[in-house]
């Protein structure tokens, strides 16, 4: 990857004015009402046997799980219902305050800090699983975070990533045209799924995501989600999801990856 000049300011100052999915969830954010709100999407997003696959949360109970870039912890409360000792590493005060809210909403026990993906405040191998599900495509040096990450996990422990899908449809077919309608770039339409203004946004092909995952061992990519919009403006109105469901595991957004420190 080519560095780039964005710094942890610019990125943190966006999530800081934009928490994850607010904009999507009519409800103000901390309340159990958002948490209701964004579980249904998440859930939606990921079904049942898609969110099995990818997490396996049973199998980590009485492990310590560490999910980087928490976002208001729907993974870390997940992990932590089905008996696991779910940490968190947030990068905003906001995040941090939501997951918390989260928390005490659920009645589960977490535990989350402020902190860098690029410089993880924890001890080498401290883990046997860290997830960091729709982050890493979004901080300034990826590359740095990966090594933390390998760097906390224990060998042996489990790697969970999703990360922004290069040959999706939503690259290939959608983002073309709305360059062409909107004059938008490649690049600065990425950057912009979380919403305007949002300095960071990166997408790998499985060939790229098995180069960032260098240092890990058993890897495997898988592709999920595929929703009518993200073919083409407008095709909402004639497709219905179930439709490009046969098409997801090739041409959706969401590529996760999973691997073995």
């Amino acid at each position: 990857m080519v560095p780039d000049k964005i710094r942890r300011q610019d990125v943190q100052n966006f999530w800081e004015r934009h928490p994850v999915a607010a904009a999507s969830i009519p409800e103000t954010p901390g309340t159990a009402r958002y948490f209701q709100g964004f579980d249904r999407l998440r859930e939606a997003m990921e079904p049942a046997a898609l969110a099995s696959r990818v997490y396996d949360f049973p199998a980590f109970s009485g492990k310590r799980v560490l999910d980087v870039g928490a976002g208001n912890g729907f993974v870390m409360s997940r992990y932590a219902r089905a008996g696991a000792l779910a940490f968190g590493v947030e990068l905003t005060a906001r995040g941090v305050d939501l997951c918390r809210r989260r928390f005490a909403v659920e009645g589960v026990r977490a535990f989350v800090t402020q902190g860098d993906a690029e410089n993880l405040p924890f001890a080498d191998a401290s883990f046997d699983a860290v997830t960091s599900m729709g982050v890493l495509h979004h901080v300034p040096r990826p590359e740095r975070a990966i090594d933390e990450i390998h760097r906390v996990l224990k060998p042996g422990g489990q790697l969970t990533l999703m990360l922004y899908h290069r040959n999706s449809a939503m690259y290939r077919l959608r983002f073309p045209l709305m360059r062409l309608l909107k004059g938008k770039s490649l690049a600065e339409q990425v950057n912009e799924v979380d919403g305007e203004g949002n300095p960071k946004g990166l997408v790998f092909s499985r060939r790229e995501a098995h180069a960032f995952v260098h240092r890990f061992s058993a890897v495997e990519t898988f592709v999920g989600l595929l929703e009518p919009w993200m073919v083409a403006p407008g095709f909402s109105r004639v497709a219905k999801e179930a439709w490009l469901r046969p098409l997801a595991s090739r041409l959706g957004w969401f590529l996760y990856v999973k691997a073995r420190r």
